[in-house]
């Protein structure tokens, strides 16, 4: 079974900037949206049939997924991208490790958006 590992776009620098400007209102309130957004996304993959959430933490969600559930969770994946505001990356990948892989390969080819690990890549 897939996985996916779907991640916050430039979350840390973003909570970061605040911190260093010592702007606590700015924190909790970008907090509280990155909390809302992820918990969204969170129970909008749980709903897919075929998709497990396997761990929702900080801005990343870890699940697993039939294979036939891919396609489904790359259109909601797409779906929640709000360029300007908050947006995710995806690897998805036949193991963990493939996963994270493609995690990277998405974060490095600019962001905002999904790949698939492809085995002749390894």
């Amino acid at each position: 079974m897939p996985f996916a590992i779907i991640d916050g776009d430039d979350i840390g620098n973003k909570v970061e900037s605040f911190i260093l400007a010592n702007d606590v209102a700015n924190f909790i309130e970008s907090s509280r949206r990155i909390n809302f957004e992820l918990e969204g996304l969170a129970t909008r993959m749980k709903e897919l049939p075929g998709v497990s959430l396997v761990h929702a933490g900080g801005d990343s969600l870890l699940i697993e997924m039939e294979d036939e559930a891919v396609g489904l969770v790359v259109e909601v994946v797409n779906m929640e991208q709000k360029p300007g505001s908050l947006t995710f990356s995806a690897g998805i990948g036949s193991t963990l490790r493939r996963s994270f892989m493609a995690l990277r390969m998405a974060k490095s080819s600019g962001k905002c958006r999904v790949v698939r690990f492809e085995e002749e890549r390894e």
